[in-house]
């Protein structure tokens, strides 16, 4: 669909503040000179965009989605395919790109990990090269905490060539806005003949959120002005310094997001935060503005075609997934990649030694302690991709479309490829793996992930083995340490087979592999 808008009363609505998108990348390189190789489809052609003045690439609630995960493919996303993305609408299109992002960047229930400060190191980095120049400051990043904010963004604003700040329009920290702190009001972004005026907000849902949190409870900490009493202003602002285009990253619900473009119609696009994981695409329009709602998780992105005509400005829209049979991973990611794994190892001293309580059934042991009596058993798991499970994160899985980087200290591939971690909290237990040099026995998917820990009862066996009646307890912990069919459908292999990291997970069909039952002396 083709939006006209008239030269007259024309808003830029500015301010790219770039937050940073969570990728699992080091310190920012030399991009790879050496072009990824093309996916097994050409992607979208755009037909009928003839010569826009310039591109917007269009993206939100990255929630620490760096990359599909590596025990999956097919799956959408990852900051190493949308780096592709933007080489082939610049190099293969001939086109101005610049990048947006809604803010959203880490995972609402880890951003205070230490995991998370060295994520938002390499988010701001990897955006940067790929070609973002601003970025909104969302829930996620208030939450984050202003002094580890600022910290971040100072960190990376001193980096030769980084041009991505922090924008909102109704956010304020430290109680001042200097050259420097972010965010600032907005940002004008020139894109080739085309002068682009971006700013975020915080809407009215998404503030109270935070008040309740006790994010807002210091105003020089951090303050939020309801986004209707700022925006006027700002608009005139961003007016004043030529834009052209103005741009809304409205990080809250649709809701808010739609009231806001009908209250402020000079914006000619408005981005939502919190839509669908998977929007539909189609273009949406709140009165003569372009809507956009791009999904979660980075597996799609926004793409806008804006064009300069005698009538006006006017643009095309189209929701694009970032899938691997359009886009391969471009090399310039993978160098990130490896740096946010070098960053992790550097600080695994901190980031491991954080745990949580062994469960009351005991401590972790490894398979070595299982198989004298469970020989069949484990006869089975050493033909399985369980037994190996710690060795691909070193290798890579199969079909991987790039060069892998291996993650041998990263919590969020640990705690589903070795023993005695929570998988869905990425937490370790206090007895669980740390690292090869420490903990080796508990390399891999081994018997105690499903089964529980099992200190205690290969403790009462050797006792019984020593001659110690068959008491009521040796026959609760041998129950305890059964595991049904029922239970571990529903309870045990979903905990890491999920859908984000094993979307056609089937069990019937998983369970045939690794099917066994009894002691097993033999």
């Amino acid at each position: 669909m083709l939006l006209m808008i008239s030269r007259t009363g024309q808003i830029l609505a500015a301010g790219l503040c770039v937050f940073g998108l969570v990728f699992l990348l080091g310190c920012p390189g030399k991009p790879d000179p050496a072009p990824p190789t093309a996916g097994p489809k050409p992607p979208p052609q755009f037909d009928s965009w003839e010569n826009p003045a310039a591109v917007l690439v269009l993206t939100g609630d990255q929630h620490g989605y760096l990359e599909p995960c590596g025990c999956s493919d097919k799956q959408a996303g990852g900051l190493a395919r949308r780096a592709d993305l933007f080489r082939f609408l610049r190099e293969d299109k001939g086109w101005n790109v610049v990048g947006l992002d809604n803010g959203g960047f880490l995972r609402t229930d880890r951003v205070t990990r230490e995991q998370s400060q060295v994520k938002l190191d390499f988010i701001l980095s990897g955006l940067n090269e790929i070609g973002y120049r601003a970025a909104g400051t969302g829930y996620e990043e208030l939450k984050y905490g202003s002094t580890k904010l600022y910290e971040t963004y100072a960190n990376e604003v001193v980096n030769d060539g980084f041009d991505m700040p922090f924008v909102s329009a109704n956010v304020t920290l430290f109680g001042t806005r200097v050259e420097g702190i972010p965010p600032q009001e907005f940002q004008i972004i020139e894109a080739g003949s085309l002068k682009v005026g971006v700013t975020s907000v915080i809407t009215d849902t998404v503030r109270k959120e935070l008040d309740i949190e006790g994010i807002t409870r210091d105003e020089n900490d951090v303050k939020i002005d309801p986004a209707s009493d700022v925006l006027a202003g700002v608009i005139q602002n961003m007016q004043d310094a030529g834009a052209e285009l103005l741009v809304l990253l409205s990080h809250g619900p649709i809701e808010d997001s739609k009231a806001l473009a009908e209250a402020f119609p000079q914006f000619q696009i408005v981005v939502t935060a919190r839509s669908v994981e998977d929007p539909r695409n189609e273009t949406i329009m709140v009165g003569n503005t372009l809507f956009c709602e791009v999904g979660q998780k980075g597996k799609n992105a926004g793409v806008v075609g804006v064009f300069k005509g005698e009538s006006g400005i006017s643009v095309k829209y189209q929701l694009i997934e970032i899938e691997q049979e359009y886009f391969a991973n471009h090399p310039s990611m993978t160098t990130l990649m490896q740096g946010y794994q070098n960053a992790l190892t550097e600080r695994k001293g901190s980031i491991l030694a954080s745990s949580i309580s062994d469960p009351e059934a005991g401590s972790f042991v490894g398979v070595d302690q299982c198989k004298t009596c469970h020989k069949k058993a484990y006869g089975k798991w050493l033909d399985t991709k369980h037994a190996h499970a710690y060795e691909s994160l070193l290798k890579g899985r199969e079909n991987f479309d790039g060069k892998w980087v291996p993650r041998p200290n990263d919590p969020e591939c640990l705690n589903c490829h070795t023993v005695g971690w929570d998988p869905q909290e990425a937490l370790r237990y206090e007895s669980g793996f740390v690292d090869m040099e420490t903990t080796p026995h508990l390399a891999g998917q081994q018997c105690e992930n499903c089964h529980g820990p099992g200190s205690k009862h290969v403790a009462i066996e050797q006792s019984v083995k020593m001659g110690a009646p068959l008491s009521d307890d040796v026959a609760a912990l041998r129950t305890q340490m059964k595991l049904n069919l029922k239970t571990a459908e529903k309870l045990v292999c979903a905990r890491c087979h999920d859908y984000e990291n094993s979307p056609h997970f089937d069990f019937n069909q998983y369970w045939g592999k690794i099917t066994h039952s009894g002691i097993g002396k033999d």
